[in-house]
């Protein structure tokens, strides 16, 4: 079981690791910090009603980091005084980005698969492909015509864009996440996608090389309170863009402080809201062990949060908190509402044991998601990873803190434990799947 976890710890990053997010050793552009950013809004960017840039605080002093290029890293925050007036307060709105990557062929990656996403693919010969979950691919990808016999693009996106496990149902019921917030610190954020512009409420940088939008943090933002794709789209989103570390001589170094700034910020802008907007949940897809730099200083701050009432969701759950998190996979094709259509991702070993008492299963693969590249685009890849994982995990507190205000993160925690379902997929072992409905009958009983 130690093994699984560890494999759980090393694959959170390989969603990071997709095209879309800045390689290892690329040079991100230079700002300094000190020159604020252009409150106008991007190219392409169409502003909320009410999201008028407010005033920026001072930047937090990183100089004393080991970073001989610590100017070209922004921190822009707003004003905290305007916050829970139910506007959007932004300090920089960002446009779609432009991600034209050019077809070499059908190239078959062991993990990934076919990534045929934003790409001009119309050359493709589609008759290597045996297996449809093997390929990756986005709204603007372009295609051969005619398509092949059972294979709808468009169909795939709509039919995954359901977060799954009767979560629909409960929408249905009422519970949205509506008068919750939810918090996510990731990449540089396209603030104007149809399925979360209206949800966000701020949008700030910290110690960020690359304020660009970049693929992950749609993703994640849509995963979370998304319209049409997320678990809780009525909840409310407060958004900080990091870069989680400094880009060295020797590529990308994590630093866990910086992080930790980040959760001690939303503690402070949760002073700042009414009782009934409170952030509730943190959302940070990545990973943290005793070896990174800043390690305490991150407990710390998931500590001062956890007793401010806020549950910080990471993908080392098991880190600070007593339950592990485990990402679910499913083919394109099979029931998102039916537990039995999930298993390990195929990163895992498929026919391991994953129901041991603290492992909470939650879908992650096969999710139609928000892509950055325009305002109803989107991204669909089988596998997934732990990113995704986690603002699911997000989106369903803010449905539970809904359903019982006073819920607590540990009786949140105790109570998926209790009432997850273990399941036989079909590629053998066993797993962990939570069960959505359960959990909210019992707050609600």
């Amino acid at each position: 079981m130690k093994k699984a976890i560890a494999c759980l710890l090393a694959a959170s990053l390989l969603v990071s690791a997709l095209p879309g997010c800045a390689p290892a050793g690329e040079e991100p552009p230079v700002v300094t910090p000190s020159v604020p950013a252009e409150s106008e809004p991007s190219a392409g960017s169409e502003p909320s009603a009410g999201s008028e840039p407010s005033a920026s605080k001072e930047p937090w002093d990183y100089s004393g980091h080991d970073d001989p290029g610590e100017a070209r890293y922004v921190t822009k925050l707003v004003g905290l005084d305007a916050l829970g007036d139910g506007k959007a307060h932004l300090a920089l709105q960002m446009g779609a980005s432009v991600w034209d990557r050019e077809f070499t062929g059908m190239v078959k990656e062991e993990v990934w698969g076919y990534d045929l996403r934003a790409m001009d693919a119309r050359e493709a010969d589609l008759s290597v492909v045996e297996d449809w979950n093997e390929v990756s691919f986005s709204t603007d990808t372009r295609w051969p015509d005619p398509l092949p016999e059972g294979f709808s693009p468009k169909e795939i996106l709509e039919f995954n864009k359901n977060p799954g496990l009767s979560i629909r149902d409960l929408h249905q019921q009422g519970f949205t996440g509506k008068g919750v917030a939810v918090a996510i610190v990731d990449q540089g954020l396209y603030t104007g996608h149809e399925e979360y512009a209206q949800n966000l409420k701020t949008y700030e940088l910290i110690h960020c090389s690359d304020p660009d939008a970049q693929m992950h943090g749609p993703a994640v933002s849509s995963i979370a309170v998304g319209k049409t794709v997320g678990v809780a789209p009525e909840a409310d989103l407060y958004y900080i863009g990091s870069t989680f570390g400094h880009w060295t001589g020797n590529g990308f170094v994590f630093d866990a402080a910086i992080v930790a700034d980040c959760i001690l910020r939303v503690c402070e802008m949760n002073e700042h809201l009414p009782p009934e907007g409170k952030i509730r949940v943190i959302s940070i897809s990545r990973g943290y062990h005793k070896e990174d730099s800043g390690y305490e200083e991150m407990q710390n701050a998931i500590r001062q949060a956890d007793e401010q009432g806020i549950l910080v969701l990471t993908t080392s759950t098991e880190a600070f908190y007593p339950f592990s998190l485990f990402g679910l996979s499913r083919g394109y094709f099979d029931d998102p509402d039916d537990r039995s259509s999930y298993g390990p991702s195929g990163w895992l070993r498929t026919d391991g044991d994953y129901s041991g008492p603290d492992i909470v299963g939650v879908p992650m693969g096969s999710r139609a998601y928000a892509a950055c590249t325009g305002p109803q685009n989107y991204e669909i890849e089988h596998e997934g990873g732990l990113s995704w994982a986690v603002p699911w995990l997000a989106g369903f507190y803010a449905l539970c803190c809904q359903a019982r205000p006073d819920i607590t993160p540990a009786e949140f925690i105790e109570l998926i434990k209790d009432t997850v379902q273990a399941v036989q997929p079909s590629s053998g072992g066993r797993v962990n799947v939570i069960d959505p409905e359960a959990v909210i009958a019992r707050l609600t009983g």
